[in-house]
């Protein structure tokens, strides 16, 4: 199935994060004992992004159909996500707003 992008708005960079882990690699929990959040890094030590988003695709349906969240990843499993994220870093549909 070919699934293609109708429209997309609202984009917005979204750092990912993750449980903080101590050197024994067991989870930190704050005070209440919630995990304490961290940006998670890549390889490189960056923080790892993805693009948070509104979208219609055509698979579910045409344009009249509600606006759905979608997170624009370069490691989407699926094709159309990968080029849906490459799409909004090169400026296709306008700029990219901080977090």
């Amino acid at each position: 199935m070919t699934i293609t992008l109708l429209n997309v708005r609202s984009p917005k960079w979204y750092t990912c994060d993750t449980p903080k882990v101590d050197s024994g690699g067991n989870i930190v929990n704050d005070s209440d004992g919630n995990p304490i959040m961290v940006p998670e890094l890549d390889a490189s030590g960056n923080p790892v992004k993805m693009i948070a988003c509104e979208a219609q695709w055509s698979h579910l349906g045409d344009n009249t159909q509600p606006w759905y969240n979608f997170m624009a990843s370069p490691n989407d499993s699926e094709k159309h996500g990968r080029d849906l994220y490459a799409a909004l870093v090169n400026g296709d549909h306008g700029t990219i707003a901080d977090e």
